[in-house]
């Protein structure tokens, strides 16, 4: 069977009684966007959408008659993009693509289908009733009007507890979570879908680090390009196979010497370990420019399954839920195994999100964790050509 024939650029209206919306979609840039709908939260969402579906997008209310609501704006702009995204042609493709979005404290997943059936399981909360202006309840109908028209499956599902997290980073994080999904169902189905390089143009990304304490002396080379091979020393056996699987899970080469003060405990080594790490790990991704940026991975080992999401973004912040049955696997003390990963996002500027799915073997899940962090960490650092050596981001920094 022959591929679909992939429309590369769509315009499409929408009008009701009292709103025109005009949605332009293209397939081919580098996501330049353009939205003027009225409301500003819900035109700096539709930039998300654009910027990290790597969409050209122009959204233009053409009219808004007096004493219409909001609601009835937003609505028209969800059924305008969703019958600019049916335009492409993708629907009834049999094709499906998740992504995982974190924002800080938010962790969204998405999913699509592109069955040609249309449908919306929207399982997220939104903890308060207005962001600036915009009233958080139009984000349900939103996209409920934008898969009508579009004809596609989607689920949206908030995985961090709604009271913990800030609404704008939920609504924000989704159409991050939408985007990147619609992007890796559209390459699932474009013959024309260029292949993404792990190599930046040739560019070695190669950092090294060595800082010395009272406390550790850590020495640490990195190349993002490399072979997955693992040089480790730390005098830890379970900290050495735990970088040694994030190396070989990400692709990056490594190298690791660190002597610290083991005969009072592993505390400080295994913290100044990892604080080199992300130190050297920040230098070797420079201004992280061209870049996917944000990778998941979820990994079974034994009976543990770990789901990994970061966000390469320049903003730390661990959200870590796994909880080890063991005080100590061997000599380790396993509540390092989150200080590790505390460091590692702080000090690399890393948005960093470890779920415990299933399991109850510390040893298993220690691992299992490494090598989910290492295999989302393969997607984030990928080189991406479409970027043109854009930024993934709608700021244009990061």
């Amino acid at each position: 069977m022959s591929p679909p024939k992939v429309s590369r650029e769509v315009t499409k209206v929408v009008d009701t009684k009292n709103v025109s919306v005009k949605v332009q979609l293209g397939l081919d840039g580098v996501g330049t966007v353009h939205s003027d709908t009225g409301l500003p939260f819900l035109d700096h969402m539709i930039d998300q959408l654009g910027t990290h579906g790597m969409l050209d997008l122009s959204v233009l209310v053409e009219k808004r008659e007096e004493g219409t609501s909001d609601e009835e704006v937003n609505n028209t702009v969800g059924a305008a993009i969703g019958s600019a995204i049916a335009g492409l042609g993708l629907h009834e493709t049999k094709v499906q693509a998740e992504f995982y979005s974190p924002l800080d404290e938010s962790l969204q997943g998405v999913s699509i289908d592109l069955s040609g059936n249309s449908s919306l399981k929207y399982d997220v909360t939104i903890p308060t009733k207005l962001v600036g202006r915009y009233e958080t309840r139009l984000m349900e109908p939103f996209y409920a009007a934008l898969v009508k028209e579009a004809s596609i499956g989607v689920h949206i599902q908030r995985l961090t507890p709604a009271k913990n997290c800030n609404s704008h980073h939920i609504i924000e994080a989704t159409f991050k979570a939408f985007a990147r999904a619609m992007r890796q169902a559209i390459d699932k189905v474009d013959a024309r879908a260029p292949q993404v390089d792990a190599v930046k143009g040739g560019e070695a990304r190669t950092a090294s680090t060595h800082r010395e304490t009272g406390e550790t002396s850590i020495g640490v080379e990195m190349s993002l390009d490399g072979l997955g091979d693992a040089r480790v020393s730390t005098s830890i056996p379970l900290l050495d196979r735990q970088l040694a699987g994030i190396a070989a899970a990400s692709g990056i080469s490594l190298t690791v010497n660190a002597v610290g003060d083991t005969h009072i405990d592993d505390h400080h080594t295994v913290e100044d370990t990892a604080i080199v790490i992300g130190k050297t790990l920040q230098s070797a991704l420079g201004d992280r420019s061209g870049i996917n940026r944000m990778g998941f991975a979820e990994v079974c080992m034994g009976g543990a399954k770990v789901h990994a999401t970061l966000d390469l973004s320049g903003r730390p912040h661990l959200g870590f839920d796994c909880d080890f049955p063991d005080e100590r696997v061997g000599d380790y003390d396993t509540q390092l195994v989150e200080h590790t990963y505390q460091s590692l996002a702080n000090n690399s500027g890393m948005t960093l999100h470890i779920r415990q799915l299933d399991g109850a073997d510390s040893e298993e899940l220690i691992l299992a964790a490494a090598q989910a962090v290492g295999e989302a960490l393969r997607m984030g650092i990928q080189y991406d050509d479409r970027r043109a050596g854009k930024i993934a981001s709608s700021k244009g920094v990061l």
